[in-house]
């Protein structure tokens, strides 16, 4: 067995009312919060009073930052982190989706370092950060238990992670805010969590630790496949999806994710497709890149009780609904791009040229 690292510092709390009954843990990360949510959905799903009846019972104020829309940019974060800098809070609370969870982290940054401007998130890899916890309200980014923060770069035409590796030092999972999830973000997530493990197992970064997480997220995901083939969902799938998404967070804090997530990038920017349907798009072809001896591609597929790739690749079409239309300038365009990620492309444990994301693209987007 190889050398390995692997390091999770992320403390975490699984199942229904968690916050309330773990609340005390609060307690050591500061005297003010700021909660960072979007506009409604922390409000509708109960996550956002779970947290301020925690806080107030705890005598903490708070402030809120309801102003994070999907893929939220470095604009809206800097604006965040004057209100908190203002207000003199000192831990940051990401309530909802990736969104609002990967916003909270940059904000965290900014506001540790009130004199910087956002340059400090792509050029400062030891930049302090004010104390995070975080709230998913979704199944799928894993960001509260990763280091990564994406966020949308309007000048480059993509989205890009900051430099800095913030995990959350207090994470709350409970799955009864996915409840009322409609079917589409139910599906669109688990996706991406999907995506993550995938991506996780056949990279270049796996381990013999990763790998096994990944195994075990697999086997809790594959549990939860007639459901969101029926989109009828169960308070079991809902907690085993939280619970597969967040293993999958794990893993790629130990990997990084790999060639879909760089593909998918452009057509969340460019078409405003949901981030986990855009990495499954494509996820098919990303698999039939393998070279047929590659042993790994058929193990991961058996993990799911599915013997070949077009076996995946009709699964995510039904759970999907992929109807876009996409044009052979806008693939060279979305491929040029994408070779500018080189991270990403090495992630791969072949040779990937451009050529060969051509054809990713090619198969998934015009076929």
């Amino acid at each position: 067995m190889e050398n390995f690292k692997f390091f999770m510092p992320a403390n975490t709390y699984f199942g229904r009312g968690c916050i309330l009954a773990n609340k005390e843990a609060l307690a050591a990360l500061g005297k003010k919060a700021m909660l960072v949510t979007g506009r409604n959905s922390a409000k509708k799903n109960g996550a956002q009073k779970d947290v301020t009846d925690a806080l107030e019972a705890l005598n903490i104020p708070w402030v809120l930052f309801d102003e994070i829309g999907e893929n939220p940019d470095v604009e809206t974060v800097f604006r965040a982190a004057k209100l908190a800098v203002a207000e003199k809070v000192s831990f940051v609370i990401g309530i909802g989706g990736g969104s609002p969870m990967d916003a909270a982290k940059a904000i965290a940054v900014l506001a540790a370092n009130p004199e910087a401007d956002t340059e400090i998130l792509f050029a400062e890899t030891k930049a302090k950060a004010l104390p995070v916890v975080e709230v998913p309200t979704t199944a799928g980014t894993g960001s509260e238990v990763t280091q990564y923060s994406i966020l949308t770069l309007h000048e480059k035409r993509t989205k890009s992670a900051i430099t800095q590796k913030v995990f959350s030092r207090l994470s709350y999972l409970d799955p009864k805010y996915m409840d009322e999830l409609s079917a589409e973000i139910t599906n669109n997530t688990a996706v991406d969590a999907l995506t993550h493990l995938i991506e996780s197992y056949l990279s270049v970064n796996a381990n013999f630790v990763s790998e096994k997480i990944v195994e075990l997220g697999l086997s809790i995901f594959k549990d939860c496949i007639p459901a969101l083939k029926e989109k009828t969902y169960s308070a079991e799938v809902r907690d085993k999806l939280m619970l597969a998404s967040s293993l999958a967070g794990v893993a790629i804090a130990q990997t990084g994710t790999s060639i879909p997530h760089c593909l998918g990038y452009f057509l969340t920017y460019e078409k405003g497709i949901a981030h986990g349907r855009a990495n499954g798009m494509v996820t098919q072809a990303y698999l039939e890149m393998f070279p047929r001896e590659e042993k790994k591609v058929p193990q991961l597929l058996h993990c799911l009780d599915m013997e070949t790739t077009q076996d995946m690749g009709a699964f995510l079409k039904e759970v999907l609904h992929i109807s876009e239309v996409f044009t052979v300038e806008e693939i060279k365009y979305y491929t040029e791009r994408a070779m500018e990620n080189p991270q990403k492309i090495k992630s791969f444990p072949y040779e990937a040229r451009e050529t060969d994301i051509y054809k990713v693209y090619e198969k998934s987007l015009l076929s």
